[in-house]
């Protein structure tokens, strides 16, 4: 059983941090700057100081759903979550624990599940528990940025320059070179679209140059990292049933309230609504829907269409108070409405944080669309922030509470489109977009209404499929129509290496429409045959290392015909089952659902300008 002590856990390291860290800070990392005169010495002590108080400020303080006023110190509420990593549970209390693994590691979780505190806990745990400077990068502020010009290397210097740590390049470079630094990367999944290439191919460039510093990297789950070969990947646990129960007593709240549901939450409410209760975020939203409702919806949309619904009318869940100060002037449904859309808008166009006039433009944009509502988009804008608390503004960016409400009311405003519509605007999507199987969008949108995702988004795509596997069967034809050819991946996990085989797709169309029906529908996955992978990733490396003279370095993508070198067709389709079940899955779903064919012809984009 997954378990982590937290209750030992001394929640004063954020307060003490200045007086008991710092001081002594410049001590432990000054080895990593080389001939400093007593005059540069005493002037980088100060500096660090400096930096360590300013970002520790930064850090230690944030907002939640719970704290939508005043920040809050992060250890008067932080409950400590574990990571897996090769089948062990690691507590993540102490980084040291963590850096055991490896130098390069990514935390992947899903919405909610404190991947960003987290980060934040194991900065400052850095400063205290180990020799290297901590610096914290939010990729979503590349964002901003025009591809040419983003740069994390330039980004790690002016973090401690802006906070006080003011080094010449020509110490910043050999501090680099020398590993003085453990690096935090959060929020991959949150880069724009267009910018996530450079991202990884700059953090994998200075993970490279400088490989004797620690990095890590935070996003939600995706299959692009099996090509991080030098990355450690973790997965975030859930909170266990104890850790739930520490967590809501934490909280500053209507202690009539958090006491009764702290007592439900231990009787039944967590047995029977793990997958929430399990998840912070949606521990925090349980409280405050339970605070109105006395009671938690069964199903995840239901639940976040409650969440809204308190947030929009209760403003201090700290106190037994009802405060209504929407001043826009709008009820809940129809701000619900118009928020949609904004959300809607802005997830298509690939945006999860907007400067002032970009949001201003989407407010704007949902004013003349709903024009039937009067309302100031100034009024508009600082419910958002101040009163439902949707958004979060930082300096002069404005990002959502979290992007799971961003998905999910984007997946809410979809339902409201006729069929036809959603038909168009969505395989044009599938066709296009680079995040449909990592981001939650195509699940909400399924639990709110599975049968027509079926019918008219899946069948579709589905059909042409099981056209080409009437006309070719399960054969290397069809697998060179929907693949370029195959990846054969070998990775260390701990002591024990994986051998993974994956497919590397051509048709994105197809493609990513089987995986999303694999998903949406729960195809039964069978587990891997380790020993069986190894036989073949042995058997093509040897191939590949004489004829091309070089190894593989863990990782070969490779052509069918160069397959076809090794393995007779029968080997190869054998070793390729599983993605014949998957197809079999895909015809049972389009025997049970019919639809009519829907025109590809238009692009996102203009189909998006006519809505």
């Amino acid at each position: 059983m997954d378990s982590i002590d937290s209750q030992q856990f001394l929640t004063n390291v954020a307060t003490n941090i200045v007086e008991d860290s710092a001081k002594n800070a410049w001590g432990k990392i000054k080895k990593f700057f080389k001939d400093l005169d007593a005059k540069d010495s005493i002037r980088y002590k100060t500096a660090y100081e400096k930096y360590l108080i300013n970002t520790e400020q930064k850090v230690s303080k944030i907002k939640t759903i719970i704290y939508r006023r005043a920040p809050k110190d992060l250890y008067s509420f932080y409950e400590c979550i574990g990571v897996r990593y090769n089948g062990n549970t690691i507590n993540t209390e102490n980084i040291n624990d963590i850096l055991r693994i490896g130098n390069k590691i990514i935390v992947t979780g899903t919405g909610g599940v404190g991947k960003s505190i987290l980060f934040k806990h194991l900065f400052l745990n850095t400063v205290a528990e180990t020799e290297y400077i901590p610096v914290l990068i939010e990729l979503r502020s590349f964002n901003i940025y025009d591809v040419k010009d983003i740069s994390i290397y330039t980004a790690i210097y002016k973090c401690l320059e802006d906070n006080g740590f003011e080094l010449s390049e020509e110490y910043f470079e050999y501090s680099l070179r020398e590993g003085a630094y453990i690096i935090f990367f959060d929020g991959y999944d949150e880069v724009n679209r267009d910018k996530t290439e450079k991202i990884t191919s700059e953090i994998k460039a200075l993970s490279e140059k400088y490989g004797g510093n620690k990095f890590f990297v935070s996003s939600r789950p995706s299959e692009e990292f099996i090509g991080w070969n030098n990355f450690c990947e973790v997965e975030t646990l859930k909170l266990n049933k104890q850790q739930a129960l520490n967590l809501v007593k934490k909280l500053e709240f209507d202690e009539v309230v958090k006491d009764t549901f702290y007592k439900e939450l231990d009787r039944t409410l967590y047995d029977k609504y793990e997958s929430f209760a399990s998840n912070p975020l949606l521990l925090n939203i349980m409280l405050l829907t339970f605070q109105k409702h006395a009671s938690i919806p069964e199903r995840l949309n239901d639940f976040y269409d409650e969440a809204f619904v308190t947030l929009f009318n209760v403003h201090d869940a700290t106190k037994d108070s009802y405060v209504r100060d929407i001043r826009s002037g709008l009820g809940c449904e129809d701000f619900k409405l118009v928020f949609s859309y904004i959300c809607f808008k802005s997830y298509f166009n690939g945006e999860f944080q907007f400067s002032e006039s970009r949001l201003r433009f989407y407010i704007q944009q949902a004013k003349e669309k709903f024009n039937r509502f009067n309302f100031t988009v100034e009024n508009f804008q600082e419910d958002l922030t101040q009163s439902v608390c949707m958004l979060v503004k930082e300096g002069g960016i404005y990002r959502f509470s979290h992007r799971s409400f961003q998905e999910y009311f984007a997946a809410w405003y979809t339902c409201k489109l006729v069929d036809d519509v959603q038909a168009k605007l969505l395989l044009n999507w599938i066709q296009e977009s680079d995040s449909v199987l990592s981001d939650s969008y195509f699940t909400m949108l399924f639990d709110l209404q599975s049968e027509k995702v079926n019918k008219i988004i899946l069948c579709p795509i589905l059909k042409e499929i099981k056209k080409l596997y009437l006309q070719y069967g399960f054969s290397i034809e069809l697998l060179n129509i929907l693949f370029k050819g195959m990846k054969f991946t070998k990775r260390l996990n701990g002591e024990e290496t994986r051998y993974i085989t994956t497919l590397t797709i051509k048709n994105q169309y197809l493609c990513y429409g089987l995986m999303l029906n694999n998903r949406l529908n729960m195809f039964p996955y069978s587990d891997n045959d380790n020993n069986r992978e190894k036989q073949i990733f042995e058997k093509m490396e040897k191939h590949m290392v004489s004829k091309k003279h070089k190894r593989s370095v863990g990782r070969m993508s490779v052509t069918f015909d160069e397959v076809l070198e090794v393995f007779k067709p029968d080997e190869i389709l054998n070793h390729l089952e599983e993605f014949q079940n998957q197809i079999e899955f895909a015809l049972q779903i389009v025997e049970k659902y019919d639809d009519k064919k829907i025109s590809r012809k238009k692009k996102v984009s203009t189909i998006l300008e006519e809505l």
